[in-house]
């Protein structure tokens, strides 16, 4: 029986909030951010594509990069939405059963991390990495106005990367068109069921300058 598991790296962003810095080529500790999540995802023993949707430009230096990961690298151009991005890696590997989709800005991310994710998808269909919220969240309206506390017990932090039978999320990007954030939203939009397997809090998206520190630090502690 098939069970093709293609990793979908999203390598396409603006890095809009990095002052026109782009995040995912940041040197950190000799390396550009993007070459650990890459070499995480090509390392993994279940991925036998990694599909990295990315410009252009950058598709021979990844190569270079992904030169001793097990997957088959294949290199895309994205789109202008996140989604269209993602759209652009799904079509790259037709064959996958199981898609893992990860944001390059999530450096950090573990290999235990995306094995739980594929199990959680193999068991469900769909499946994301959380973690609780810590901080007390707070409703409010245009105005600023607190409209109420959220309860904490049932509120997580979603990360990537997301789990998916390839079927699932091929109908979620056909059907689903409009905006959204993550491709879980997607498939929740179709009135499937998304399940949550635990994450890492250090599994955290790099977004600003201060997480690129942050990220550093992490890096460096672990050498």
């Amino acid at each position: 029986m098939s069970d093709v598991v293609a990793a979908i790296l999203v390598a396409g962003g603006s890095s809009s909030r990095m002052a026109g810095t782009d995040k995912l080529w940041a040197d950190i500790g000799g390396r550009p951010l993007i070459a650990y999540s890459l070499g995480t995802l090509a390392g993994m023993e279940a991925a036998g594509i990694l599909v990295v949707v990315a410009p252009v430009g950058r598709h021979e230096e990844l190569r270079r990069l992904a030169a001793d990961g097990r997957a088959e690298l294949r290199c895309v151009e994205g789109g202008a939405r996140r989604q269209d991005s993602v759209a652009a890696g799904i079509a790259a590997a037709p064959e996958a059963d199981w898609y893992l989709v990860h944001d390059a800005a999530r450096p950090l991310v573990t290999p235990e991390v995306c094995q739980r994710v594929l199990a959680g998808a193999r068991e469900h269909g769909a499946a994301v990495p959380a973690v609780p919220v810590a901080d007390t969240i707070k409703r409010v309206d245009e105005e600023g106005r607190v409209l109420e506390t959220l309860g904490r017990a049932s509120l997580r932090v979603v990360q990537t990367p997301q789990g998916f039978a390839a079927a699932l999320l091929r109908r979620a990007h056909a059907e689903v068109t409009r905006d959204v954030t993550d491709d879980a939203a997607q498939v929740e939009a179709l009135g499937e069921p998304v399940f949550v397997v635990a994450g890492d809090p250090r599994n955290f998206k790099v977004t600003t300058s201060a997480d690129l520190e942050l990220a550093r630090a992490f890096l460096a502690s672990s050498d």
